[in-house]
């Protein structure tokens, strides 16, 4: 098992970076002169965002390397449009033209489509062509929680070199499943999380902030993001993805070596993923046994549609759900346990958990 280091930045970001790195064995340990080097941060949006000032800094020191090419890659939700937008808005277009580095908006990218290695659940996957292009992936996640995989961390940013649909497609499938299959096929060389600003109560989008002033690296995903999780005071039985990965690849935890700061003087108990939004006025939830991330989905469907919801709603999620009301309302079934029952519903969406903007696409399209 290899080394995970977790380090301070109250003397600069530049210098946290290089002390993360050398205590890892340095960055030439998983870098070498003319390699071209795909870096792949947080860009989800305009919020929650891996730190402009770290990525400048990683750039630095490859180019202080002898790096042949540089780029960040990276695709949202949404379109390749709302990529752009995310990228001028975030300020990752001008730190990229500033160093002279390309941008690469993934949503527009070539599909390749890729066999599953020892699949849980999909059998291919469908990747952006430069993925295969970089001799050397570095991924920087940022530390939130996350509404539908507890937290995201390295294992569950890679879904951003997924193309377009592929990423609705991993929630119909079975999100945390997904994640583990993505990470079986693809890994990255060197993971470097952000966790100077930080994000709890809800992710990727939406929660609060948490300033804990750290940088956490090393080369191996699932260790990193055990590491992360202890400092977030979430267990394995809250972070499945990450569960099932260490189970399928027999990791054995006690022998991770954490060096820099211990977990404990630095650890935080970051609030789960919870929204305090309220159920719509009018509509109404049945459920008895949904999951957490089938009602934080739901939750988080209603805040992004906002006042577009109509009233007479039920909403049905879960397995036991009880009757179905005969009143002149919608019967809306939320969920692949729901929908796969057999039972008559006006409108479905299907997700494990539902992609939350389905929900809105669905509405506007059959009612």
């Amino acid at each position: 098992m290899g080394k995970v280091s977790i380090v301070r930045t109250d003397k600069g970001i530049t210098p946290a970076l290089v002390r993360a790195l050398d205590l890892i064995g340095g960055l030439g340990a998983f870098v070498r002169p003319r390699d071209v080097i795909m870096l792949k941060p947080n860009i989800n949006g305009t919020e929650g965002l891996t730190s402009l000032e770290l990525v400048g800094s990683l750039i630095v020191l490859l180019k202080d390397m002898g790096a042949k090419k540089i780029f960040i890659a990276e695709s949202t939700f949404g379109n390749e449009k709302m990529t752009d937008m995310f990228f001028a808005k975030s300020g990752y277009a001008d730190l990229a033209s500033r160093h002279g580095i390309s941008l690469m908006n993934l949503n527009r990218s070539q599909v390749v489509e890729v066999p599953v290695k020892k699949p849980h659940i999909m059998k291919t996957l469908k990747i952006a062509r430069e993925v295969f292009a970089a001799d050397r992936i570095i991924n920087i996640p940022v530390m939130k929680v996350h509404y539908a995989a507890g937290i995201t961390l390295a294992l569950k940013n890679l879904k951003g070199l997924l193309v377009l649909g592929e990423k609705r497609h991993f929630h119909e499938a079975g999100l945390d499943k997904a994640i583990v299959d993505l990470n079986n096929t693809l890994r990255p060389d060197l993971n470097i999380v952000d966790a100077t600003r930080c994000m709890e109560r809800m992710g990727p989008r939406g929660g609060d902030p948490v300033d804990l002033d750290l940088i956490i690296a090393g080369a191996a995903s699932a260790e990193v993001d055990y590491v992360g999780s202890r400092i977030m005071e979430h267990t394995l039985d809250d972070v499945k993805h990450l569960k099932l990965f260490i189970k399928d690849n027999g990791i054995d935890l006690s022998r991770i070596e954490t060096v820099g700061e211990a977990v404990d003087a630095v650890k935080y108990p970051f609030r789960k993923a919870t929204l305090s939004a309220t159920v719509p006025p009018g509509c109404t939830v049945h459920e008895s046994d949904a999951c957490s991330s089938c009602m934080n989905a739901l939750f988080l469907s209603f805040e992004i549609m906002g006042k577009d919801i109509p009233p007479k709603m039920h909403f049905f999620l879960g397995t036991r759900t009880g009757r179905i009301p005969a009143d002149s309302g919608c019967r809306i079934a939320f969920g692949n346990c729901c929908h796969e029952k057999g039972r008559s519903y006006d409108v479905v969406v299907k997700g494990c958990p539902p992609y939350p903007f389905d929900l809105k696409e669905k509405l506007t399209q059959q009612l």
